[in-house]
């Protein structure tokens, strides 16, 4: 009995890996034009989501724009900040801010969607040598930075795929 149930897990595992591990849709590749919008407007995503506009054109060859109209996609990002006490406590356990980002077409078509972590100092900037004070950056912009980055890898996958 014991063995059908390892084996069901293992099963459940694998069959997940494909899932989990998709790669984007070439069309990723070729988008200019976004379109960002948080998750939930009165939650974390908020200010996630207005740094990735922001920044996206630095850091990517998509430039963000105003309406769903003009989009060549449509970015949702959500995002988890959590508390001093949990950052604490939990560690690398669930306790560093992470956010997602969801990238679809304007008729919903998913093309990608993928997750980063912010691992670097959380301290107060300036204090004790943390690197925020350093770069001049908050939570919610490390975090916008990460998903950039993931993206502008993203795309480089779907440019290369065959």
């Amino acid at each position: 009995m014991a063995k059908f149930y390892s084996l069901t897990i293992l099963a459940v595992l694998v069959s997940a890996i494909p899932l989990y591990a998709a790669d984007p849709d070439r069309r990723l590749a070729t988008v200019r034009k976004a379109f960002v919008v948080p998750v939930d407007e009165l939650g974390d995503d908020k200010g996630v989501a207005t740094c990735l506009a922001s920044h996206l054109k630095d850091l990517t060859p998509i430039e963000a724009v105003a309406s769903k109209e003009e989009a060549d996609v449509i970015f949702r990002v959500s995002s988890h900040l959590p508390s001093t006490t949990t950052k604490v406590f939990a560690g690398p356990m669930g306790g560093s801010p992470s956010a997602h980002l969801f990238a679809e077409l304007p008729d919903g078509t998913k093309l990608w969607d993928d997750g980063a972590k912010y691992r670097r100092s959380m301290m107060r900037q300036g204090a004790f040598g943390s690197s925020s004070g350093d770069t001049g950056k908050g939570i919610e912009c490390g975090l916008a930075d990460e998903l950039a980055n993931t993206l502008r890898d993203a795309m480089r996958k779907a440019r290369d795929k065959k």
